[in-house]
């Protein structure tokens, strides 16, 4: 699934990690989404309608470009849900 990100939304994501994040190019962002990755409850976000239940993707973050005021990038599914769900409870 592909997704645009924009600045400010990647700023909100960078505050679940416990250290500051510097968001400059597409290797930061996808460093971010794949440590947010590693913390997702998996089985509260419907992973068996996309993959195996058992077992979580060993990658969730695929690809991420640079675009005007932001970055898109190429995710799983169930991690789209995820990060969707973090930026609408910070709203």
């Amino acid at each position: 699934m592909r997704i645009k990100l924009d600045c400010k939304q990647l700023e909100g994501l960078s505050h679940q990690l416990p250290f500051e994040v510097i968001v400059e190019d597409p290797r930061d962002v996808k460093g971010l989404l794949e440590i947010l990755g590693h913390n997702m409850p998996w089985d509260d976000m419907g992973l068996s309608k996309f993959g195996d239940p058992l077992r979580k993707p060993t990658r969730v973050t695929f690809s991420v470009e640079a675009v005007d005021g932001g970055f898109v990038c190429d995710i799983h599914p169930a991690f789209a849900c995820y990060i969707s769900n973090l930026l609408s409870v910070d709203k």
